[in-house]
């Protein structure tokens, strides 16, 4: 009876193992690429550059890790760090570590749940008809368009649901701030429709921007966007648009506009070879200063292995209004720059 009881234990330990599968995948990509750009010194010459995070792909390292905790559900995590390939430094400037992603959640049938710092649900709408596939993002639009600065949110709650070619989305980013939940808060929201010839996005985020670092006062940042994806065969035509309005503090009684306006080609000539061509345009209107940017982009990649490629790209950047004397925008200060990139990129 004694040898019967500890059998059966037994087998309900390794039943319960056997429900606790966990896996952990340490994953990588490192980008060695040059950049020329005509007219990217206050001087007038060309500048040659090799990107600090990558040319073509943000040079990056992480863990991902899941657990089946049986019945469909499971428990993961992921843990992201930038890195310049250069000089072997941490992209470390905010001091975060772990400053890409930094995330744990909860999956199943309904759907999955993460939290903590993550990309933005725009990031994530966006991605269906982003023709270079946030590729190239020092020279594209694509991250003012996904979320600004960093296309992420601090003490985000955000939720994902695959039902059969719907995708619905939703995230809500604590602020942070005693005595207010509103207070530099952000919530959004936003679906994609995904079937074999054609793809759908829209999506809507608020956010609370504080008045100052010591004001408890806040006011209004809205993006509304939307977009979509042709198939046809071998060539994706994409298109995409969002508009960007964020109020200024009381004392201008004003708006800030931004209007993004994007669309473009990929062409998958072989297995191994695509080119894709693209073109954004940024209007901006500040407090009766307009200013505007329009980038047209050429790339191409060639795969090498399932884990390395080549590629290549020739941009031409525009500017016109206030963007031409914007330091951050353009340090160059000229209107007209044309740049050429060329470089590796492997993936682990």
């Amino acid at each position: 009876m004694t040898r019967s009881l500890a059998a059966l234990a037994l087998l309900g330990l390794a039943t319960g193992a056997a429900h606790a599968q966990s896996s952990v995948t340490l994953y990588g990509s490192l980008d060695g690429g040059l950049r020329n750009l005509v007219n990217g010194t206050k001087g007038g010459g060309a500048a040659l550059t090799m990107a600090s995070n990558g040319t073509y792909n943000s040079n990056r390292w992480g863990f991902e890790g899941k657990e089946d905790l049986g019945g469909g559900y499971y428990a993961r995590f992921n843990l992201e760090a930038g890195y310049v390939l250069s000089t072997g430094a941490n992209n470390n400037t905010s001091n975060q570590i772990f400053q890409r992603t930094s995330t744990v959640g909860l999956g199943g049938p309904f759907g999955q749940v993460d939290i903590g710092h993550q990309f933005t649900l725009q990031h994530f709408l966006v991605k269906d008809f982003e023709p270079f596939d946030f590729h190239y993002l020092g020279i594209t639009e694509s991250t003012a368009i996904s979320g600004g600065v960093t296309g992420r949110d601090d003490n985000a709650i955000n939720y994902r649901g695959i039902f059969g070619p719907w995708v619905i989305r939703g995230t809500y980013a604590l602020g942070g701030v005693p005595g207010s939940a509103a207070h530099g808060s952000t919530f959004a929201g936003g679906f994609n429709y995904r079937a074999a010839l054609v793809k759908l996005g829209a999506g809507y985020t608020h956010k609370s921007n504080p008045l100052s670092a010591t004001s408890s006062a806040y006011f209004g940042d809205d993006q509304y966007t939307a977009g979509g994806t042709l198939s046809l065969g071998p060539v994706d035509a994409m298109v995409g648009y969002s508009l960007n309005i964020q109020d200024t503090p009381a004392s201008a009684k004003s708006q800030t506009r931004n209007q993004y306006l994007w669309g473009g080609l990929r062409y998958q000539a072989t297995p191994f070879f695509n080119v894709t061509a693209a073109y954004y345009d940024n209007k901006n209107k500040t407090a009766a200063v307009d200013g505007r940017k329009d980038v047209a982009i050429l790339g191409i990649v060639y795969l090498l292995s399932k884990r390395t490629e080549l590629y290549a790209d020739i941009d031409y950047t525009k500017f016109t209004g206030g963007y031409v004397t914007n330091s951050t925008l353009n340090p160059s200060g000229h209107s007209k720059q044309t740049g050429v990139s060329f470089g590796m990129n492997h993936w682990f």
